[in-house]
């Protein structure tokens, strides 16, 4: 797969032997637990899309790298239930937005379109604070 086509890669240089150094068993058990668990959870998310081992597991490791490079010396909150999966759908929703598909969203997320305009709305104030910080 092209590294343009990797919707994993996040634009941080990585050597290109950085992966095979970091799978090595003796490197693994020197992880702190949280980060060995959080490689295990991806890389079993990873197979059950679809992916062989070896690709699931190359990708778990990039995903747990580029959190570490986000998220990395502070804490990181990451939210369960509901509110999760409103925030993926909500997410999913600003994504599949083409400008003229309101109704089909709306069918798809089992929503009302005026649901569906707040939830644009407030993604579109998400995505323009990522772009533009607060100046003041």
């Amino acid at each position: 797969m092209s590294d343009k086509l990797d919707n994993l890669d996040l634009g941080f240089d990585v050597p290109a032997d950085a992966l095979e150094r970091m799978q090595d068993p003796e490197i693994l058990r020197k992880w702190p637990q949280g980060l060995s668990d959080m490689l295990t959870v991806i890389t079993a998310a990873l197979r059950r899309a679809g992916d062989d081992e070896t690709t699931a597991r190359d990708r778990a490791f990039r995903a747990v790298r580029a959190l570490a490079q986000y998220g990395g010396g502070r804490s990181l909150y990451v939210p369960q239930g509901h509110q999760l999966e409103r925030a993926l759908r909500d997410r999913a929703i600003w994504e599949r937005f083409d400008g003229t598909n309101v109704s089909e969203l709306a069918a798809w997320a089992r929503l009302t379109e005026v649901q569906i305009y707040s939830i644009l709305a407030e993604q579109r104030k998400l995505a323009r604070a990522r772009m533009q910080p607060e100046l003041f």
